[in-house]
């Protein structure tokens, strides 16, 4: 597999969207047996099979339990021979939590859409208490 510079701004295009909330544009993003891993003990975290595990076991969840503050800036993307890399600053301030990490999403792409995520992050124990709810 090889990958291309469509695939680059198929990324810059879902981080838009993310930042639009715009759901479909999102899913216009993914295939629909991409699978997104999220590590970590959060309400968040897991394997989110499928777009719609991904929009609701994960994606549409940062609102609600941000407070809608969740932001996830694009600092860059990084194009190898089998994956793309999005460099991206995560920060939220609700209810008396922040977060602000640094992540590297590992993402496969098919066909010019997103076909596996791998969330990597700068703090993972600040990402997971970030999100817990309890």
């Amino acid at each position: 597999m090889t990958v291309m510079s469509a695939d680059a701004e198929t990324v810059q295009r879902f981080y838009a969207a993310v930042a639009a909330r715009d759901f479909a544009t999102m899913e216009s993003c993914f295939a629909p047996d991409a699978v997104w891993h999220m590590p970590g003990k959060s309400p968040i975290a897991g394997d989110h099979h499928g777009w719609p595990a991904i929009r609701d076991g994960f994606l549409a969840k940062l609102g609600p339990l941000s407070g809608q503050t969740f932001r996830a800036e694009l600092l860059d993307v990084a194009v190898g021979q089998d994956f793309v890399v999005a460099v991206q600053h995560a920060t939220a301030a609700y209810q008396g939590r922040r977060l602000d990490v640094t992540g590297c999403q590992l993402m496969r792409l098919e066909e010019g859409r997103i076909a596996e995520v791998r969330g990597h992050y700068s703090d993972q124990h600040a990402l997971d208490a970030f999100w817990e709810t309890e």
